[in-house]
């Protein structure tokens, strides 16, 4: 199955996964069919739904005359009910297996990263020279325990992916929290060489004291190991014909 064919589903599914057909609806079910599917291979999932291998879900589907009992398809499925049993509705199937999982692994892996390459406003690889965090007045300390704790990074640019720069050294704003809501977000140390994904802060999200042009890292693929360059060199390329 074509990479073009594929992706509309793998971007439209937040739940993908190989699985079989446990029972085929029968003809009165058919007005809202609602197919068991045991998942045998998670392909692409939240965290929250990353453990359901092995286990059953119902499947509602548009398409029940295709669901045919012990058939193994992969299932583009987005979650409708979570809880002791898990309700997922049908975005689309392939029956065709053959490289269709390693290919909906593959492009459930690089469509993130195409999508934070394409929204950055710049893309450099650099090396991290120093760290600190950003003073905050007394007034000001957080009273959040899910603050982010923004610390600023001074990183000496070694090459441009994307955009226009330069400057031979940027600033670049970043949460050192380790809560669970920022626990993810990318931590910058003193010699660290990385692939940074910037965007320019908003001026309403930038913190007191802090340059309201400075760039942020925020997602976890914002800083990548140098290892990934040519993935995301292929993330930019894609992008760029996306468009």
């Amino acid at each position: 199955m074509a990479d073009t064919q594929l992706l509309p589903l793998v971007d439209g599914a937040g739940f993908v996964f190989r699985g079989r057909v446990l029972r085929k609806p029968s003809p009165v079910d058919l007005t809202a069919p609602e197919v068991p599917v045991l998942v045998e291979e998670i392909l692409k999932s939240t965290d929250t739904l990353r453990g359901l291998t092995g286990r059953e879900v119902t499947l509602v589907t548009e398409q029940p005359a295709a669901m045919t009992e012990g058939a193994s398809m992969v299932f583009f499925t987005n979650c409708l009910v979570l809880g002791s049993h898990v309700v997922v509705r049908e975005v689309g199937h392939t029956e065709s297996l053959g490289d269709v999982p390693y290919q909906v692994a593959q492009l459930a892996d690089e469509l993130p990263l195409q999508q934070r390459v394409a929204a950055a406003d710049l893309i450099v690889t650099g090396q991290v020279i120093a760290s600190n965090p950003v003073p905050a007045e007394p007034e000001l300390l957080p009273t959040s325990e899910h603050d982010p704790e923004w610390w600023v990074a001074r990183a000496s640019v070694k090459s441009v992916i994307k955009g226009q720069n330069a400057a031979p050294e940027i600033e670049v704003l970043f949460a050192n929290s380790t809560d669970i809501a920022w626990y993810k977000s990318p931590k910058l140390r003193e010699g660290d060489l990385r692939i940074l994904t910037l965007r320019r802060l908003a001026v309403a999200d930038a913190p007191p004291g802090v340059a309201r042009s400075m760039y942020q890292v925020i997602d976890r693929l914002d800083a990548l190991p140098v290892e990934r360059l040519a993935d995301v060199q292929h993330a930019h390329d894609r992008a760029i014909e996306g468009h």
